[in-house]
């Protein structure tokens, strides 16, 4: 007599390696979508150091002027985040838009006119949305800087945020006239 396997034996074997097949399928997808998000999220740090950086150059420039820094305002305007929402509460549809001409804004205030007061556009990859956010208290010497960037611009306020704060380092004229300084 010889020996071998029955047919129900086979038949659990085929069960078991085509559950294990489907997992290990299952995991690739997964793995490609956390890819992907890995992707993004590096662009997005890289934009937003190349976004954040010349503003924090130019805030803690020992060139600076006291008075400079009071000329700032905060951008895109006081409402923060919510300028960059509609009156549905939906994304606007170009906020890289309100960004840039907050990038500019701030860089302008701040009296910087040289080659990183233009928008990073080379640092964007792939990312289509891009929104920036910058605080500033009057008699302070802290601007408050936040930014973030996404694929979908409709997913831009789910997107991580980029946070910094500079502090003024600059000079204060009001030494040199007798006003105390700050």
């Amino acid at each position: 007599m010889r020996k071998a396997f029955t047919l129900m034996e086979i038949n659990l074997a085929i069960l078991v390696m085509a559950g294990g097949i489907l997992s290990i399928c299952g995991l690739f997808s997964l793995g490609y979508r956390e890819s992907r998000q890995s992707t993004e999220d590096v662009e997005a740090a890289a934009y937003a150091d190349a976004v954040i950086s010349p503003i924090v150059m130019a805030v803690s420039a020992p060139t600076l002027k006291w008075s400079n820094l009071q000329n700032l305002s905060s951008k895109p305007s006081d409402q923060g985040w919510r300028d960059y929402l509609d009156t549905e509460g939906t994304v606007k549809s170009n906020p890289e838009a309100t960004a840039r001409a907050a990038f500019s804004s701030v860089l302008g205030a701040l009296g910087v006119s040289d080659v990183n007061s233009t928008w990073p556009e080379n640092a964007k990859g792939e990312l289509k949305a891009a929104g920036l956010v910058v605080t500033h208290e009057q008699g302070s010497g802290v601007v408050k800087i936040s930014f973030r960037a996404c694929k979908n611009p409709a997913m831009l306020m789910s997107a991580p945020i980029f946070y910094a704060e500079a502090r003024y380092e600059g000079y204060d004229e009001s030494v040199d006239n007798g006003g105390g300084g700050n």
